[in-house]
């Protein structure tokens, strides 16, 4: 790690070095996919180095409109996300909700039709569904570039799976912020880098295989944003980020921790070779990366307040 290297958001040194990020599936790990560094001012988790705003943007304008398509109740922090604003804003008439990276607006659809809706979002196949589908009203593609008289409009503003895209999330939880009525509410969802599969996984997980994940953030950072932007945290939730039966649970931790093993080697290379020859198991022998553990509760969905 070059010396010069400090947090993309406190700017302290001393960065820890977490090891290479997961690389693509199927594909070799290179300099490109980057290293995972944890900020221990701040907590930021951060991917060195990262691509340019430039070719970020182009990546988000080609985004399809089949990403992302959960169905709704299997989206553990849309449908948790509905029922806390409803019970919210339970009493209250023209509510109005923003949603940063709205994508097609699917969540949006479902609140309430009475509520008012808007969006960000960058990619124009979503945009165009959010649009003319579900009558989202889009105020701008990116929240840097939000205009200031959006300022104090906002009920609610949502974030899910956003921050994680963000070289520096504070300044977009900030941002955001910014946007709220007072009293209003801020929700954001995120991988939490303090969940046990990131803990036994490390910079390995599979939320980093994605390349245009830069951060990595927790409750101990979402703290450190609350006293720097004087924001009051009144939930956090430990979710999935889908929804799924014991079964599926089951098999997504097993397999969590049978590669976690093979990344470690040294005495786990026994319990590591035992695994595979119980019963139901023997298909452990012929994976080829990190599982992804959507269905486990490495997720977050925490509300801020003004």
């Amino acid at each position: 790690m070059p010396e010069e290297m400090r947090c993309r958001v406190c700017a302290s040194a001393g960065l820890v070095d977490m090891g290479p990020c997961a690389a693509p599936a199927g594909a070799q790990w290179t300099d490109a996919d980057g290293r995972l560094f944890r900020c221990p001012e701040c907590a930021l988790g951060q991917r060195h180095p990262i691509p340019s705003e430039q070719a970020l943007i182009a990546m988000y304008r080609e985004t399809s409109d089949e990403e992302m398509a959960y169905p709704y109740e299997d989206n553990a922090a849309w449908s948790l996300a509905r029922a806390l604003l409803r019970g919210r804003f339970a009493h209250h008439t023209g509510v109005a909700v923003l949603d940063i990276g709205c994508h097609t607006g699917a969540f949006l659809a479902g609140l309430p039709a009475e509520w008012n809706r808007h969006g960000i979002e960058s990619a124009r196949g979503p945009m165009n569904i959010a649009r003319e589908q579900h009558g989202v009203i889009l105020i701008g593609e990116r929240i840097e570039t939000i205009e200031q008289g959006w300022a104090g409009k906002f009920d609610a503003v949502t974030m899910f799976d956003v921050v994680e895209h963000l070289p520096d999330p504070s300044a977009g939880l900030a941002a955001a912020a910014r946007l709220l009525k007072p009293g209003g509410t801020l929700m954001i969802s995120s991988s939490d880098l303090d969940a046990w599969t990131w803990r036994w996984l490390g910079s390995g997980h599979w939320y980093l295989q994605t390349p245009q994940h830069l951060s990595v953030i927790s409750k101990k950072f979402l703290d450190y944003v609350a006293r720097r932007e004087s924001l009051k945290m009144s939930d956090f939730h430990a979710i999935p980020h889908r929804r799924a039966d014991i079964a599926t649970r089951y098999g997504e931790a097993i397999r969590a921790f049978y590669w976690g093993m093979r990344s470690r080697g040294g005495i786990w290379r026994i319990p590591h070779r035992v695994l595979p020859s119980l019963p139901g198991l023997g298909h452990l022998r012929h994976m080829q990366s990190v599982p992804w553990t959507m269905t486990l509760k490495d997720h977050f969905l925490a509300s801020y307040h003004r």
